[in-house]
């Protein structure tokens, strides 16, 4: 059984073991293939077990922090649900200044995605670009994280209580602006997002939109290329289906599409048409967007996440405080440009803030003083 285990190790095929074993010693060999994949079922069920006990020593250590770890917010566990609790997480300064920009900036779009293979748990995030600021080296504004929800499934339900604990600390905001928030096609989530904030202002990203499109025409239809690339530019080039004036120039040429080409009609008209008109066409005459809304920044921020945790997967509280570590070092970079430190810099109005370091530095020590 020791052989067999440590064929197993080694990543070999049952075959492959069966094979060794008994070409090198018939006699102590595996009486049948069946009995080496019996050891491999037992090893399995094993790892298995032992997995989902990490699982749960992780998940008893995050709940330990509710009460004394600034970042960790609610823990929530669903009667009859076999999946390990889920996790939310923000700081006040988060909420503080997503309220911030709600208020003042109406093209604000707080972009939501989930993020893969940075451990054992799905992490999924609001981003959104910090107009207080710009970077020094890309001057552009720097994309900042909102709440961040550790979870173990996509369901419809799982989201639902991540948003809904959202809005309610944004209520006053969320009452008296429009929040535009952004995804991929994710069901479950834009389900649970149309929900809970009550159909917003919903936008889809359009490279993903691009992706499966193509796949399809690629994959499925009798195209040649010149007729995809045709296909591809009547939908979303500058003078597109999904750039129309409005909904008589959206009909029209969406009409004329499927006219050129019929085999694509169906796929469109079902799969297609509506998303484009109320998730991409919509927002963008609504806000006179000079271009197409894309996922990006979430994608940026997973990448980010990545590079943090150095491309390898995390245990659920080392993950959870790589990403607080990445929150924290936004928010203090955000301070810092006050006095012209750090890896921003005050932008438009908020350039009336900047004082000098001296300063600062006469202020902080007095308060010091006054508190000694």
């Amino acid at each position: 059984m020791n052989r067999i285990t440590e064929g197993l190790n080694n990543k070999k095929s049952c075959i492959e073991i069966y094979q060794d074993m008994v070409l090198k010693d018939p006699d102590n060999a595996p009486k049948d293939l069946q009995q080496v994949h019996t050891k491999k079922h037992y090893n399995k069920k094993q790892v298995s077990h032992a997995a989902k006990a990490n699982i749960a020593d992780e998940v008893l250590q995050i709940l330990s922090m509710v009460n004394d770890h600034d970042f960790v917010k609610e823990v929530v566990y669903t009667q009859d649900n076999s999946k390990p609790p889920s996790i939310i997480c923000y700081t006040s300064e988060q909420i503080a200044d997503i309220k911030t920009h709600l208020q003042a900036d109406p093209s604000t779009v707080l972009g939501v995605d989930r993020t893969f293979n940075l451990g054992s748990v799905f992490v999924t995030n609001f981003v959104y670009k910090n107009k207080k600021v710009i970077s020094k080296s890309t001057r552009d504004h720097p994309i900042f994280i909102g709440p961040v929800f550790f979870h173990w499934d996509g369901s419809m339900e799982t989201y639902h209580t991540f948003f809904s604990h959202f809005k309610a600390r944004i209520l006053t905001e969320v009452q008296c602006f429009d929040v535009k928030l952004g995804s991929d096609d994710e069901g479950g989530l834009t389900v649970a997002l149309d929900s809970v904030f009550s159909k917003p202002d919903r936008l889809l990203c359009t490279k993903h939109i691009k992706d499966n499109v193509t796949d399809y025409i690629k994959n499925k239809l009798p195209l040649t290329s010149n007729q995809r690339s045709q296909i591809m530019s009547d939908i979303f080039n500058d003078n597109g289906i999904a750039t129309a004036d409005d909904t008589i120039d959206f009909d029209t040429k969406s009409n004329e599409l499927c006219n050129s080409f019929p085999c694509f009609a169906n796929y469109f008209e079902i799969r297609l048409k509506n998303r484009l008109f109320n998730y991409v066409n919509q927002p963008f005459r609504k806000y006179d967007s000079n271009r197409l809304w894309t996922n990006n920044n979430c994608e940026s921020m997973n990448h980010r996440f990545k590079v943090a945790l150095n491309w390898k997967p995390h245990q659920l509280p080392e993950l959870l405080d790589k990403i607080y570590n990445v929150i924290q070092l936004h928010h203090a970079d955000l301070k810092r440009s006050i006095v012209g430190n750090g890896n921003y810099e005050l932008f438009g109005n908020f350039k009336k803030h900047r004082i000098q370091h001296s300063k600062w530095q006469f202020f902080f020590n007095s308060q010091i003083e006054k508190e000694v």
